[in-house]
């Protein structure tokens, strides 16, 4: 009997790993006014997109080195672009997406793979916003994103890290778009 009861918190816990094993989320803004979708409508696009550390941010880099703001900036204006979203030519009339990320994790290699979810998360979080060519801000909202599976196939740092990337630039398309929870 004792053994069967092992075997169920066991089987519960791999359980509780896989069902959060990816997640993403976003938080809109608290003042409504910032929560409509920016490029919903089909004539406005991004002038830009940038993207910066804070200083917690800055922090946790030292000991997250598989982290690339150039590669989630890179998916980012990929996403944007496939989308229609981004600029051909500089037109300083058009609105800027800013990426400011607050919080970064990224497990060894050797972590993910040996122990998976209970290495706990990589995880990449932060703000989005978009101001108009006078600066104000039009949209805001948090992006976080994370991936706990692991494994010889999920473990590996290019799958994990280009899953982040890329959840974070689809939640972030779907805020900016207006599309969160369409199908």
């Amino acid at each position: 009997m004792n053994s069967n009861w092992k075997t169920a918190i066991l089987a519960l816990v791999l359980l509780a790993g896989v069902l959060g094993g990816c997640a993403s989320s976003v938080k809109r803004a608290d003042d409504p006014g910032k929560r409509q979708a920016v490029f919903s409508r089909e004539d406005v696009v991004a002038r830009d997109v940038t993207i910066s550390l804070d200083k917690n941010a800055q922090a946790q880099l030292a000991e997250n080195l598989k982290f690339s703001g150039e590669r989630l900036l890179s998916t980012v204006k990929q996403a944007l672009d496939a989308k229609g979203l981004l600029a051909k030519a500089p037109d300083s009339r058009l609105p800027v997406v800013e990426i400011i990320i607050t919080d970064i994790r990224v497990r060894s290699n050797f972590a993910a793979i040996m122990f998976g979810f209970m290495a706990g998360e990589d995880r990449i979080a932060g703000e989005v916003m978009v101001r108009d060519a006078g600066g104000t801000e039009l949209q805001r909202f948090g992006v976080t994103v994370s991936y706990a599976l692991g494994g010889l196939a999920g473990g590996q740092d290019d799958a994990r890290m280009g899953w982040l990337y890329e959840s974070f630039a689809k939640e972030m398309m779907n805020e900016l778009t207006g599309t969160a929870g369409v199908k």
